[in-house]
């Protein structure tokens, strides 16, 4: 797997720091659910260090945590996403008809699958598109993870396209199922119903191949996709599924670290189309290892990293693998839009379905579409 490396171990120290279980969000466009950005605590724009954790109920510890600034130097994080990756569908497995809210996912081993009655089996079993436990033989008493979302990208549902503030109705629900209700959103609401548009400044013309990026809080593994929908319809599965946005796959994958201007590595994408949802629409393999002694094997980081982080989630000199971040890390990816795309007003969707738990994360950002461009 070929990939290109800048040194960045100078950035490294301090940049795992605990904070919750799961969570990420699109840090470029900047998605809707970013709303609460003009209140306290995060209207200072500075992010507590260290971050703080949550795995109680706890609103001081409701962080999305990004580069600060444009090469901004390690552990200076902007709070510009506020609770942008606190918006989910908790308790979603492959096969239900709907989410519980509560269940995270497999415990311990098979005899502790928490599903639905009607589970379906796995469609994606290459373990070189798998993220976790992929030592596992597909199907087996030892595959605990079949049933999580990522094993089908796509099938598993969700309360929201945009998600739902904390991922379930109501209480703290354990496993990072909180939110910090603000005169913008409140637990339990959801995002298609309650965020409106926000400005991101963010024209593309139908046809051109745009970069987007996104951001890990804490890892799951699994994988993601992009989507359009029309802004002005229901910002439902439906709507999105019919635009899934094909990955420019001539250009290589991207880790950024500090913003705009920081250090960037290159790396070859992992893409499945074959078992997906809608059919034969491409997924990306989310690149950020989550390897532990829980999980099982995962596989390789994609950067050059010290011993320990290529086959554990230990806090760490931790570049592009491990549980909690990096902070101040984007992943970023090209896509391509349609070139029959009417201009107009669109929302951009995010759908990050994980493997090692039944958890899916959303964010949707307002872009505007202009016209093709006339070809020379």
């Amino acid at each position: 797997m070929g990939q290109s490396w800048v040194a960045v171990r100078v950035f490294a120290r301090s940049l795992l720091i605990p904070l919750v279980a799961g969570h990420g969000s699109v840090v470029r466009p900047l998605p809707r659910q970013a709303v609460d950005a003009d209140q306290a605590p995060w209207a200072s724009g500075a992010v507590p260090e260290p971050v703080p954790r949550v795995s109680l109920p706890n609103e001081a510890g409701t962080w999305c945590p990004v580069a600060g600034a444009s090469g901004a130097r390690l552990g200076k994080y902007s709070a510009n996403l506020a609770q942008s990756c606190f918006w989910f569908s908790n308790g979603c497995a492959i096969g239900c008809h709907a989410c519980d809210g509560s269940t995270r996912g497999p415990e311990v081993g098979p005899e502790k699958r928490k599903v639905c009655a009607t589970p379906m089996n796995a469609t994606l079993c290459d373990e070189r598109l798998r993220t976790v436990n992929t030592d596992a033989e597909c199907g087996s008493a030892a595959d605990r993870y079949a049933f999580t979302p990522w094993r089908a990208p796509g099938f598993a549902p969700v309360f929201d396209a945009c998600g739902m503030a904390g991922g379930r109705a109501a209480g703290p629900g354990g496993h990072g199922a909180v939110y910090r209700n603000t005169s913008h959103a409140k637990q339990g609401d959801l995002g298609s119903a309650v965020l409106g548009a926000l400005n991101t400044n963010t024209t593309w013309s139908a046809g051109d191949t745009v970069e987007v990026s996104w951001a890990i809080t804490a890892n799951h593994g699994g994988g993601y996709q992009y989507r359009l929908c029309p802004a002005g319809e229901p910002l439902n599965e439906a709507c999105f599924q019919k635009t899934p946005l094909p990955f420019d796959r001539s250009r290589k994958q991207l880790f950024r670290w500090g913003g705009l201007d920081g250090t960037k590595a290159w790396f070859d994408g992992d893409y499945v189309s074959e078992g997906t949802n809608p059919p034969g629409s491409t997924w990306v393999k989310n690149p950020i290892p989550r390897n532990d002694g829980f999980t099982g094997a995962g596989f390789a980081p994609k950067c050059d990293e010290v011993p320990d982080c290529r086959t554990t989630a230990v806090e760490s000199d931790c570049l592009c693998s491990g549980m909690w971040g990096p902070y101040n890390l984007e992943i970023v990816d090209y896509v391509t839009l349609p070139s029959s795309l009417a201009p107009g007003k669109y929302v951009l969707g995010w759908r990050w379905d994980c493997e090692e738990s039944n958890q899916v994360w959303a964010s949707c950002s307002d872009v505007q579409i202009t016209a093709a461009r006339a070809s020379k």
